[in-house]
This record gives structure tokens, sequence and C-alpha cells, in this order.
């Protein structure tokens, strides 16, 4: 595989705080202009470029753990999310993605018993 054509996968971490879904993403060697961050229906998706802070020939490396090059991640979102209105941070190469927790009617299910 041509390795300028290879693609990194971002890791990430998901939970809930408070009345959002959080998505956590450490993008180190990335610059706000090299991500984007695209909602196809329920499925958001983490696109983006780390660039090497120098041009290494791979065939120089004794050890590489670190991906420079494209990266992407594609989450599926839970249905009770307000998509509308979801807000992006990035600061010293952390991405954070705050999505915010609709406020609907919750649906209690009731017994009922045989007089």
């Amino acid at each position: 595989m041509d390795e300028e054509k290879q693609e990194g996968t971002l890791t990430v971490d998901v939970y809930s705080k408070d009345n959002d879904l959080v998505i956590i993403a450490p993008i180190a060697g990335a610059s706000l202009e090299n991500i984007e961050i695209l909602v196809d229906g329920n499925v958001l998706i983490i696109k983006g470029e780390r660039t090497s802070p120098e041009n290494i020939d791979p065939s120089l490396y004794e050890h590489q753990e670190c991906f420079w090059g494209p990266f992407s991640r594609t989450i599926v979102l839970p249905k009770d999310l307000d998509l509308g209105n979801i807000r992006a941070y990035y600061h010293n190469g952390i991405l954070m993605i705050k999505i915010p927790k609709k406020e609907g009617k919750q649906v209690k299910r009731i017994e009922v018993k045989i007089d």
C-alpha cells in the first residue's frame, strides 16, 4: 500500500456529562485549519491531517508509533441529541466536541394491576 494514501484512525473518548454527550480526541500536530467536523444524519465525522515537524525518509526510522498524515473517525450518535447546537473546541492539541441532549418527555411504563 502506498504510504501517502494511508489514513490514520483518530482515537476518541466519548462520555456523558451534565446534559451533553462529550467527545474528546487528542490531535497533536494538527492545526485548526486542518480539522473538519461534519454531521451526516446521526453520524459525526472528524477529519484532518497531522503534519510532521520534519520531513523524514521512512527508511530512517528505527521505531515509529506516531502517525503523520490524514486521519478520520466516524462516530454513530444516539438519536436523543440536539445536533443543531454542537459546540467544538480545540486547545493544546485536544479537540473537544459537546453535543447537548434533547430535553424531551420521558416515557414511563405504568403497571396495570387487577383489582
